[in-house]
């Protein structure tokens, strides 16, 4: 027997009103059902992130002893790293129009001997996803390149997500990185020598650990059907073209952007 909630009498097990308060019961269990699923999904949450951080953590101390975990901590990772540097570069470029947007104005109004209309900085929250697109869209194609050279050149059975992981797995330093960058675009004032200086470094040490990442895939095959070295040359060679390609879709979208710019400004 169970006990109604409402006045305490007893039930019977599948009641759905209280024979003595008339109390709804049913609506009381389905309630308990919705608590338990959401208690269920939370802890399934925590249990999910907390796995992801020390997979990453191990990550991080050691590159290149892949650890399996969820098939989607690869993608995850690429999209923090993508997040991190397409942020990075929106605030930089953003400051650097901005001075050079009010240093223009500020010469113009010299010579005019008037009051320029302030120029709004132009640079806003679209240069954030056009890079954040551009680096996670050009990971992934690299990423599908390795999986069909690999097919193509050696017996390798694995699937995209496996391979997505274990390359992730292998330059999650580009994350620590990137923050570093973040880190520093949001301080960094003007671009000085030493800024500039700073951010080429990291961005040199995100590209070599990058590249280092995929050819090591290349390189842990235990058979393929041409020499490894050139097995390795044919992905690198992929992995530029697509970097080409992606720079030059980004130049010409904001090759009009920078026009219109210097024509205002003018």
């Amino acid at each position: 027997m169970n006990k109604c909630p409402n006045c305490g009498s007893d039930t019977k097990e599948g009641a759905k009103f209280c024979t003595t308060c008339e109390y709804q019961l049913i609506r009381e269990n389905v309630d308990n059902t919705t608590k338990t699923k959401q208690t269920v999904n939370t802890d399934k949450m925590k249990e999910v992130s907390m796995n992801y951080w020390n997979w990453l953590v191990s990550s991080w101390k050691h590159p290149f002893k892949v650890e399996d975990g969820e098939k989607y901590f690869g993608l995850v990772t690429l999209v923090i790293e993508s997040i991190f540097f397409a942020l990075s570069v929106m605030i930089l470029v953003r400051k650097i129009v901005g001075t050079f947007v009010e240093n223009s104005s500020s010469i113009t109004s010299f010579f005019s001997g008037e009051t320029s209309s302030s120029t709004s900085n132009p640079v806003g929250f679209n240069v954030f996803i056009v890079f954040f697109l551009a680096t996670f869209l050009a990971s992934l194609v690299i990423i599908g390149i390795i999986l069909l050279v690999e097919k193509g050149f050696s017996n390798s059975n694995r699937n995209y997500l496996n391979l997505a992981n274990e390359v992730a797995h292998k330059t999650s330093s580009v994350v620590l990185l990137n923050a570093v960058l973040f880190v520093h675009s949001l301080i960094v004032s003007n671009a000085s020598a030493n800024s500039v200086v700073l951010i080429d470094v990291v961005l040199g040490l995100i590209s070599m650990i990058w590249i280092i990442g995929i050819l090591s895939v290349v390189f842990e095959l235990e058979e393929t059907k041409i020499d490894k070295i050139y097995v390795g040359l044919v992905i690198y060679i992929a992995h530029m073209i697509v970097i080409a390609i992606t720079g030059w879709i980004v130049i010409n979208h904001y090759a009009s952007l920078l026009t219109d710019l210097i024509s205002k400004l003018i």
